[in-house]
């Protein structure tokens, strides 16, 4: 027997009655393919490392973006010039705010403060002993490996963020380590020489 469509239902509201209409086939359809898509984009998403996320196209634009202003550079040199240079120009040293906290501030304290790393504010430094040594000691470590070289950053990154940790000597962290290591003379101004070592 043929299916009886439209026919009334059996409820009535204030004189008031409907007709008892399916669902439309199609309407299931499209219900059950989103169920399965929204499972698949789970496992997808969810399960998957490699799977692109707000994070990693944030983080592929911001690299791009700094090939662009790296590039803009040239081949940068590790002397007091140069770090002025670096310290002076306000966008890259919010690049390097960037790449400190990302990388340093787990030891050293987002502020430079200290954790399990030396405090990076005060006058005291291990093994620094003019502003340009810095760099020595992101491009090489130190501290028998206590202080781990940082490869994976290209030279003029190295020089940027040893502009950035010169920079934070003589600011006011939140919660500063005591002074280690022995104290050292003030930067030289723009225009100095670094004190002899």
């Amino acid at each position: 027997m043929a299916r009886v469509k439209d026919h009334l239902s059996d409820h009535e509201y204030d004189g008031i009655r409907e007709y008892d209409n399916p669902t439309p086939g199609w309407w299931h359809l499209i219900f059950v393919a989103t169920v399965a898509f929204s499972l698949l984009y789970f496992a997808y998403f969810h399960f998957n490392a490699k799977a692109p996320t707000p994070f990693t196209r944030l983080a592929r634009k911001q690299m791009v973006e700094d090939k662009k202003i790296f590039g803009a550079l040239g081949e940068l040199q590790p002397d007091d010039a140069t770090f002025f240079k670096l310290m002076g120009d306000e966008k890259l040293m919010s690049v390097a705010a960037g790449m400190f906290a990302g990388n340093c501030a787990s030891c050293h304290a987002r502020d430079g403060g200290g954790i399990n790393g030396v405090n990076l504010t005060d006058n005291f430094y291990k093994n620094v002993k003019v502003m340009t040594d810095i760099y020595g000691v992101i491009t090489n470590g130190a501290n028998a490996g206590a202080m781990p070289a940082q490869a994976a950053y290209s030279k003029n990154e190295r020089l940027l963020l040893a502009a950035y940790v010169a920079s934070l000597r003589g600011t006011k962290p939140a919660a500063p380590k005591a002074p280690e290591g022995s104290e050292i003379p003030a930067w030289p101004k723009p225009g100095e020489k670094s004190a002899a070592k």
